[in-house]
């Protein structure tokens, strides 16, 4: 395996620099949003989704603050048996396989640890320490404590044990972590129903994503080498996107890749170059079968038809981006023979158009190509 330099790793997420397309916008027509009104009395865009079992409020969006710390929040949640429950335990399936359960387990271990507000977890080696604290696994998979925890380079691993050093207090680190959990479960209960096909978890999902973030041009202004150091802590990252709704594309797909995990999609993020620059993406995979799937290109402001984006293959890819792969964490997958091929075309059809609204129903998708409102057939 080959070793990455850490402080690289560690920063990776910040130099993905190319997130905008580099035709630049383009005007959007419009999906077919309505806008609700929240608790604090601002508006979001909703999307409308029909049919029986179809979420009573369409796609929209979840009104409580990741981070702030006025939230009130249970012990114990109450959650339905209609609701989808949290999962500390998140990881893509493809990935997992890619590293190996030793890795996987350990961290699942610190995530324990961590939402327990523990000093310590079991750990089979340094290396697998350094793995967990890497970067990527913290801001993908536990995003609260990539920026409040850091990794003890010296004492960090003794012994089958790795320390945890918190960045704050721990009862306000656990604090934030159940503020998040309930934040990331409202947002996935109000957009998806238990009974959806693992497509229309990604459409519904989708269309919050390009409905409600936006790019974050002034993060962009650090995605370079010389200045990545200057950008604090916290203002970057999973976390803060789904806090602020707006990041760079390495942050809107991990967003959406952790909602989708959420909810029992297998969903990993795919990076690639353009122009020499990174873009980051979502690889998912529904019924045995991969497909890209682009947030941050589907926003308003980056595509003219927001379905341009979803569920391509890689023959859609390639004319942009060299040295497409999946995400790595710290050394090398040590399972290269996992297939992360997407060449399935049967949503084709879908990309010249804008969204309308999804019968759930009859398995219709209704989407608009010019003025001419067109029917998507979908199992």
């Amino acid at each position: 395996m080959r070793k990455r330099n850490l402080l690289a790793v560690l920063l990776c997420g910040i130099i993905l620099t190319a997130c905008t397309k580099p035709s630049g916008p383009v005007e959007n027509t419009g999906n077919a949003t309505y806008e609700q009104t929240t608790e604090d009395g601002s508006t979001e865009a909703s999307t409308e989704i029909s049919g029986e079992g179809a979420s009573t409020d369409g796609a929209s969006n979840a009104s409580t603050d990741a981070s702030s710390d006025s939230s009130t929040v249970s012990e114990e949640s109450v959650v339905s048996d209609e609701d989808f429950s949290f999962n500390p335990h998140v990881s893509p399936k493809k990935l997992y396989d890619a590293y190996g359960a030793e890795e996987w387990e350990t961290f699942f271990k610190l995530c324990d640890a961590l939402r327990a507000g523990e000093d310590t977890f079991e750990c089979p080696s340094r290396e697998i320490y350094e793995w967990c604290f890497s970067g990527a696994p913290l801001d993908e998979y536990m995003p609260v404590a990539r920026h409040n925890t850091e990794m003890n380079f010296t004492d960090g691993y003794t012994d089958g044990v790795g320390h945890i050093t918190y960045e704050i207090p721990k009862d306000e680190f656990v604090k934030k972590q159940k503020e998040f959990e309930k934040t990331v479960m409202d947002i996935v209960n109000e957009n998806v129903d238990k009974d959806y096909t693992d497509f229309e978890k990604c459409i519904a999902l989708y269309e919050y994503m390009v409905n409600n973030y936006a790019y974050d041009y002034e993060e962009l202004q650090y995605c370079d080498v010389s200045k990545m150091n200057d950008l604090p802590a916290g203002t970057y990252g999973t976390y803060r996107t789904f806090r602020d709704k707006k990041g760079v594309c390495d942050d809107l797909s991990s967003v959406y890749n952790y909602l989708l995990l959420q909810c029992g999609v297998d969903a990993v993020k795919y990076e690639g170059n353009v122009f020499g620059e990174g873009h980051a993406w979502t690889y998912v995979t529904i019924d045995g079968v991969g497909y890209f799937i682009d947030p941050t290109w589907g926003l308003p402001d980056q595509s003219g038809t927001d379905l341009q984006y979803f569920m391509m293959t890689s023959a859609d890819r390639e004319p942009e981006f060299s040295d497409m792969h999946p995400l790595t964490i710290y050394y090398d997958h040590k399972n290269t023979g996992i297939d992360f091929t997407a060449t399935d075309d049967r949503y084709a059809v879908l990309h010249e158009g804008e969204f309308q609204s999804l019968d759930i129903k009859t398995k219709t998708l209704y989407y608009k190509v010019g003025t001419e409102t067109k029917e998507f057939h979908y199992e």
